[in-house]
């Protein structure tokens, strides 16, 4: 037989809209790397973060801001690299809403505005 197993497929993305190709326009979920308690810490499930790129030389990450603009962590992803191509290339805005609060665990739903 040709093919894989589409049951080996990767895919912890977990779009929550409908087929299409558009990959700008998936929603993601992901987990807050290195978070930062002074900022996260007085948030709660529903609260919205906006998901910006830190370019630092020539590498660019994946952040999460407060609406003050203070660093609150990063995301990393299967995915996050078109996210940012699609905010440094086409000009699009995300934002990151916190789903779940596990100790100091964070876990954001990130999606195109």
């Amino acid at each position: 037989m040709s093919g894989g197993d589409p049951g080996s497929d990767r895919n912890d993305l977990t779009p929550s809209g409908g087929g299409g190709t558009d990959q700008c326009g998936k929603t993601y979920q992901a987990p807050i790397n290195s978070p930062k308690p002074a900022i996260l810490g007085p948030l709660s499930v529903g609260a919205v973060l906006d998901v910006k790129v830190l370019t630092v030389g020539t590498s660019s990450s994946l952040v999460v801001k407060d609406s003050a603009g203070s660093l609150a962590g990063a995301l990393t992803f299967h995915g996050y690299l078109t996210v940012i191509n699609c905010i440094l290339q086409r000009g699009l805005a995300y934002k990151a809403t916190i789903v779940s609060i596990a100790g100091g665990a964070y876990t954001v739903e990130v999606a195109p505005l």
